[in-house]
């Protein structure tokens, strides 16, 4: 194997597939790279740990030799992230990969490549088309609300939808929920309705471009192409394949726990709420993790408290005009959901009493419910 490539794009595709590879495994072959050198596609480097797997062409590579060499991810990126140089040469060397790169030359140990597990290829057909940029989006808004503890399966991942003209992505770990949507243009002939990791969408979400352009292949890169395989989702974005075993499980009945549209509710700007929130946040601890929230006309006040600490009170200037009411909740919870809401976007915080779940949203198309906490 011979192949020469821009070293940025060798980079950029060695760290996504760096963030799937296992960091500790007692099988090796899980915390390295495949890559495969070939004429008439370029380069392809994949990584997998059994739950996700990704596969990344690179087809501006000039491959002068074609092969395959297995080497350790992690030692690959921290060598091509003190790389300078414009383009970078890999060559196979006695079981080894040589990367040259203007003076700079190191020499890695591969591994044995019949130990690679094959990752599966994306169906020519059956597969749904939806719009990248706006996937994107849905993933950021969504995918922090999972579960982090052990407990329920379903709650470790993102309900993943599709159905007739709509595209639906809900998360929730029991103590809050983020549910996103978007009307698609056109109808989809199967709907779609699975369980998928934070690994493999956060890792998606990652892939795709900024801007909507021209991606490798045949494929736009403001189009995400979505199959499933052998309880497998398979989603192709911009020459990168990304593979995610599903989870198993039920997910919850999320209708019921979306509060109906209250009459009461307060209007602020997301950026202004959030630093109010960190502000009053200060003074708190994580056996007081809680916040005040006294809303009265037109104004907020946002108090904590910790023994032997201190106390915080911060007041916010908003739009209400319903009557006096006192809540109390979880900063960070608010806060996680602030954080992907751009700062100067108006948001509704709807609440129906201090023992009621609060309902943030920013749009029709976008709602975060959050547990209220009892006061002492």
């Amino acid at each position: 194997m011979k192949v020469t490539l821009p070293t940025a794009a060798l980079l950029n595709a060695v760290s996504h597939a760096a963030a799937v590879a296992s960091t500790k495994s007692p099988n090796p072959i899980l915390e390295c790279v495949a890559l495969r050198a070939q004429r008439t596609k370029g380069l392809t480097i994949e990584a997998t740990d059994l739950d996700v797997g990704i596969s990344l062409l690179l087809p501006d590579a000039q491959v002068s030799e074609e092969g395959m060499l297995v080497v350790p991810a992690a030692r690959l990126l921290s060598i091509l992230r003190e790389v300078d140089q414009d383009e970078t040469t890999l060559t196979e060397a006695e079981g080894s990969l040589a990367i040259q790169s203007g003076r700079n030359h190191f020499r890695v140990r591969g591994e044995d490549a019949r130990n690679v597990a094959e990752l599966p290829v994306f169906p020519s057909s059956g597969g749904v088309k939806l719009p990248a940029a706006e996937l994107r989006a849905m993933i950021r808004r969504t995918v922090f609300a999972t579960a982090k503890e052990a407990g329920r399966f379903a709650l470790h991942g993102v309900l993943f939808r599709v159905s007739d003209k709509t595209l639906e992505l809900v998360a929730t770990d029991g103590r809050r929920l983020a549910r996103a949507t978007h009307a698609l243009s056109t109808s989809v002939a199967k709907e779609v309705k699975v369980i998928v990791g934070p690994k493999a969408l956060s890792l998606l979400e990652r892939l795709v471009p900024e801007d909507v352009g021209e991606g490798a292949g045949s494929e736009r890169a403001g189009t995400v192409s979505v199959a499933l395989h052998e309880r497998q989702v398979m989603f192709r974005v911009a020459g990168a394949l990304v593979i995610s075993r599903l989870i198993d499980g039920t997910f919850p009945v999320y209708e019921d726990v979306i509060p109906k549209t209250s009459a009461k509710g307060f209007r602020t700007e997301a950026g202004a709420f959030a630093t109010a929130l960190r502000r009053a946040a200060l003074l708190t601890t994580r056996e007081a993790m809680s916040v005040q929230v006294d809303v009265a006309r037109d104004l907020i006040t946002l108090r904590s408290r910790a023994a032997d600490i201190g106390e915080a009170k911060v007041e916010l200037p908003v739009t209400y005009d319903g009557p006096a009411e006192r809540l109390g909740f979880n900063p960070g919870f608010l806060l996680d959901a602030l954080k992907v809401m751009e700062p100067q976007a108006e948001v509704r915080f709807e609440f129906t009493n201090g023992k009621s779940p609060g309902k943030l949203s920013d749009g029709d198309d976008y709602v975060y419910v959050v547990m209220p906490i009892a006061l002492e």
